[in-house]
């Protein structure tokens, strides 16, 4: 029997719900299936945890850092002189 890295069993791609990992994507899956606000509210509450554990623990930052980058991501790092709402006010 073969053992190590190079076995044929190792070869099929991962299991996937469209792009989600399968184990990832149960939660999902079952709202699909069988639609209750319970069933949506508790996969958004694990990833919202799970979210943040990733932002605290492997990213290293607090959770306002990462809404700071993400505001710079969308909005850039220069911002203008030229403020609009004061030349709608005159």
């Amino acid at each position: 029997m073969a053992t190590g890295r190079y076995h044929w069993s190792r070869s099929a791609p991962p299991a996937r719900f469209f792009v989600i990992n399968a184990s990832a994507a149960l939660p999902w899956l079952l709202l699909l299936l069988v639609p209750a606000l319970w069933k949506f509210l508790l996969p958004l509450a694990l990833c919202m945890t799970l979210g943040l554990v990733y932002i605290e623990v492997v990213k290293k930052m607090t959770v306002r850092a990462v809404f700071r980058q993400a505001a710079v991501f969308m909005v850039g790092r220069v911002r203008t002189t030229h403020n609009i709402l004061k030349e709608l006010v005159r």
